[in-house]
This record gives C-alpha cells, sequence and structure tokens, in this order.
C-alpha cells in the first residue's frame, strides 16, 4: 500500500486513487502493463510519428508527438496500467487543457498583464526543460551508472524489511477497543476482516514485507521497532486513521543486481544531471538582484539611457 500522492495532471490522478491506499507509501507495484515496459519508452515510440493527428478540438489538432510529451511528465508509477489505458489519461488530459485554454481566449484573459507574465514564463521554464533533457544523456551514461552501483551499492547488504499485518480504525478510541479485544485472545486476522478500515481487511490486514522507505514515516518508525510476535502498544496515527500493528517477520536482503538498481540509480543520476546543469548555467549568467522594491524611481545602470 501506498501514501496518495498528488499529481500535476487530474486523469492520472483519477487513475492513481483507483490504485494508491491511504496508509501506507510506495510498496513495488505489479509488473508493468505498459506494452513498452517504461513511460519513457512509450512516449518514444509515440514519437516516431509526431505530427500523426489523432484527435482535435473545434478544428484545433491534438497529435501524438503531444501525448508523448505529455507522457513524459507522467510518474512513472503509472506503468502498471495498460498502455492504451495510459495513452487515453494523456489524451483526456490535453483535451482538457485545450477546452481550458479556448475558454480562456473566448473571455479575452489571454490579454491579461498577468497571463501573458506566465506564458513568458512557460516559456523560459519549457526551454530549461529541453536544456535538460539534451545534456543529461551526456552525463547518465552506463558507465556512470555501473560506477556508482559498484560505489554504493555492490558488496552492501540490502534492506531490511519487516513483515506485519494490520488492523486501521476511524478513531483511537476504536483502536483501544480493538487493541483491548486483542488482550483478551481475539485473532489478529479474524479481527482485521471483521472491523479494519484498510483495503488489507479481506486479507486479515496482511500487509507483506516492506522496507522502511516504502512506508510512511509514523508507521515506518513503529514497525521497525517491533520485534516479531509484537503488536503495538497504543493506534498509531497515520493520514487520518489509527492502526494497530502486528510484526511477523524480519529479513536482511541482499544488494539488488545492477540490473535491478539500474532504475533507481538512473532517476538518482538524473536528479544530480539536472542539478550540475542548472548550477553552471546560473554561474554562466549575470545576475542583478534589485531586491523587492526593485529600480522603478531610482537612477540605476539599468535605466540610464546612452546620450
Amino acid at each position: 500500500m501506498r501514501h496518495p500522492l498528488a499529481y500535476r495532471h487530474a486523469a492520472a490522478g483519477l487513475i492513481l486513487a483507483c490504485l494508491y491506499s491511504p496508509a501506507f507509501a510506495q510498496t513495488p507495484p505489479p509488473q508493468p502493463a505498459v506494452a513498452a515496459d517504461s513511460l519513457a519508452n512509450l512516449a518514444a515510440q509515440f514519437a516516431k510519428t509526431p505530427d500523426t493527428v489523432v484527435a482535435d478540438v473545434n478544428g484545433v489538432p491534438i497529435t501524438l508527438g503531444m501525448v508523448a510529451d505529455r507522457l513524459r511528465d507522467f510518474p512513472e508509477k503509472l506503468s502498471v496500467l495498460p498502455a492504451d489505458i495510459v495513452y487515453k489519461s494523456a489524451l483526456d488530459d490535453l483535451i482538457e487543457q485545450r477546452a481550458l485554454a479556448i475558454k480562456a481566449r473566448a473571455l479575452g484573459l489571454d490579454k491579461l498583464p498577468e497571463t501573458r507574465r506566465r506564458l513568458d514564463e512557460a516559456d523560459d521554464q519549457t526551454l530549461g526543460q529541453a536544456l535538460i533533457r539534451r545534456i543529461t544523456p551526456e552525463l547518465v551514461t552506463d558507465k556512470a551508472v555501473e560506477d556508482r552501483y559498484n560505489a554504493t551499492i555492490a558488496g552492501h547488504a540490502g534492506p531490511e524489511e519487516v513483515r506485519f499485518r494490520v488492523i486501521a480504525t476511524e478513531t483511537e478510541s476504536d483502536g483501544m477497543i480493538v487493541l483491548d479485544r486483542l488482550s483478551k485472545g481475539s485473532d489478529f486476522s479474524g479481527l482485521a476482516r471483521a472491523v479494519s478500515k484498510d483495503p488489507s481487511a479481506f486479507n486479515g490486514g496482511e500487509i507483506g514485507f516492506a522496507a522502511r522507505d516504502r512506508l510512511t514515516p509514523e508507521i515506518g518508525a513503529v514497525v521497525f521497532s517491533l520485534m516479531p510476535g509484537q503488536t503495538t502498544a497504543f493506534p498509531v496515527p497515520s493520514h487520518g486513521r489509527w492502526f494497530i500493528i502486528q510484526v511477523e517477520g524480519r529479513r536482511q536482503l541482499g544488494a539488488p543486481s545492477l540490473a535491478e538498481a539500474r532504475p533507481g540509480l538512473m532517476n538518482a543520476l538524473r536528479r544530480e544531471a539536472a542539478a550540475e546543469i542548472i548550477r553552471k548555467s546560473r554561474a554562466a549568467v549575470v545576475v542583478n538582484d534589485y531586491g523587492p522594491t526593485g529600480t522603478r524611481g531610482h537612477d540605476s545602470s539599468a535605466d540610464k539611457k546612452t546620450p
């Protein structure tokens, strides 16, 4: 189960709302259903014929290239969904965006000063992202990934994982009632099926094995403080509910293979590359910071006119 996340796109958000449980964060998903094995690869397939018109809104076309661009902004976790559903989500997002833009222009909102400023800012942002996409492949190479793997993962122990069950209640007092019933001999899994508000109730509250970084901070701190066979002494609050937790086992994983670690390492290297590109780009320009009062009404070099 995973912590609910807020995403930029409404269509993607609706899909994610059906996938995510409210209590826990980032449990590894099932094997990806996207045929191209990642959203980036699916976007690359679409981008091979970017001018293909896949829809139009009031006669203004939406192309496969635009769908590919939108897919690149989607969270990679959406790769658990079939490719046709992900495609439809991106297309619906573009249609809704186009419909809103048409209405805004009809109202003259594109002429407002604030709108013009935001459009200029959007241009800067788009160009900046294009620069990062252009340079990143030069920095995030197979050799860079392998070197990072050898330096940080190979030969090291993998993460510790804990197997546990939960019973979720709406209030702390309901959680205390559950603890009282457990202390009097009630079976944890049976009680979970009967009263738990968590999606795991159908399975007796079984969560399975999870690493600490896959859990919310509140749940993770408690789960990893208990030994197998122990149950929380008090209900644990997390995301609007109260959890009774019973730990069933612990295990230490070995180091993942290079193939298994590659996606995470590439993401980390991409973030580092983007930060370095931003740092170098900023260092290459001259910045004059005039403060919140600006230069209006002051005699500054920016205002002086050449005779």
